[in-house]
């Protein structure tokens, strides 16, 4: 949840992505449930090159657009596609980042303009957020704070202070009240419209080959030798002897030797399909028996022990499974709607003006 909120906080992005996720009007695939995992099929350092200089950055101060006589500057646009580009830095190749940069600007400044547009309505409802109301929130952000991370600190490592925080957590629940207002007419979709949804899309029901399964591993370097590489190797085997021997469990040795962010959790990875890993792991965690302990497993990063702790067979999710994450969807979708259709009325009867090119 901190995590969740200081991104939304750096990015201020707006009624469609910000607002709507306090509501629980966010729009969602409807499958099979599954468990949050880590991916083994990136390097932590694939993507480590400097993001270039903007090419559309230019003059901050200049007007952009201007919404209901209100300015939106260059600076202001750049200052959140910065903050977007920030966070793609790590899961995007900076070549791709470049490619992206014209649209990431083009729809940076339409959610600008929403925003000034849901503010006015919002400062026009006169909502009000209470103390304790805002308490509340910011209490359950801080205990959602990993432990031995300081929540001020890490509000500065991601660009903002504590009393910008505070107030962009205020001006979120007075954005939740305010649609709130605009969707509590709205009835929860029924059973026999979650039976009609779910008739109609049995291709989202299907539910693949999965297994749940738990690693450890020993992480090559670059400048790991054959030598190196044999010793850690040989070092991997006598954990999983150790674990064979049962003087030592499992999780207790992932979360003492493994490399990988999992080891915190004793290993787990969560359960994951094929196609999801890369192959040399896949095939090791797809053959493998329930609760044996496997043979040493090679790959890019380096050398694994896998537990395979559960093995889901392909086939399709039962209506009574799923009956109730259907209607919940649903009820979301309508309330989402109500939504769009809410902003698109402010965005026809506001003026618009384009006065710059970016």
């Amino acid at each position: 949840m901190f995590n969740k909120f200081t991104k939304t906080t750096i990015l201020m992005v707006l009624p469609m992505a910000s607002l709507l996720v306090l509501t629980g009007c966010e729009e969602e695939e409807v499958a099979a449930p599954a468990t949050e995992q880590v991916d083994l099929s990136q390097t932590e350092d694939l993507f480590s090159q400097p993001i270039q200089p903007n090419p559309l950055t230019t003059d901050p101060a200049a007007v952009i657009v201007r919404v209901n006589g209100e300015d939106i500057t260059r600076g202001e646009i750049m200052e959140v596609m910065n903050a977007s580009l920030q966070q793609l830095a790590g899961r995007v190749p900076p070549q791709q980042l470049q490619q992206m940069q014209a649209q990431l600007y083009t729809n940076v400044q339409d959610q600008l303009i929403t925003k000034k547009l849901m503010d006015a309505a919002i400062a026009a409802a006169n909502i009000e957020v209470t103390e304790e109301d805002l308490n509340a929130a910011m209490e359950e952000i801080r205990a959602s704070v990993p432990p031995g991370q300081d929540f001020e600190a890490a509000l500065a490592a991601n660009g903002t202070t504590l009393e910008k925080f505070t107030e962009n957590i205020k001006e979120q629940l007075a954005g939740k009240k305010f649609l709130e207002g605009k969707t509590e007419g709205i009835e929860d979709a029924t059973e026999a419209e979650a039976k009609e949804y779910y008739d109609a899309n049995p291709d989202r029901f299907k539910k693949p080959e999965s297994v749940s399964a738990s690693h450890i591993l020993i992480k090559f370097e670059e400048a790991d030798t054959d030598e190196t590489k044999a010793e850690k190797k040989a070092q991997l085997e006598k954990i999983r002897a150790d674990i064979l021997a049962e003087t030592i469990t499992f999780e207790d040795a992932a979360k003492t030797n493994s490399a990988c962010p999992s080891s915190a959790q004793g290993g787990s990875l969560g359960t994951f399909g094929k196609g999801q890993m890369v192959p040399e792991f896949e095939l090791a965690a797809f053959t493998q028996e329930k609760d044996e302990i496997g043979d040493v497993v090679e790959t890019s990063f380096g050398y694994h022990i896998i537990k395979v702790t559960d093995r889901q067979e392909e086939g399709i999710v039962e209506f009574d499974e799923s009956k109730e994450q259907i209607t919940t969807f649903l009820t979301r979708q309508k309330k989402q709607e109500a939504v769009t259709n809410f902003i698109k009325s402010l965005r026809d009867s506001a003026t618009i003006e384009m006065v710059a090119a970016p």
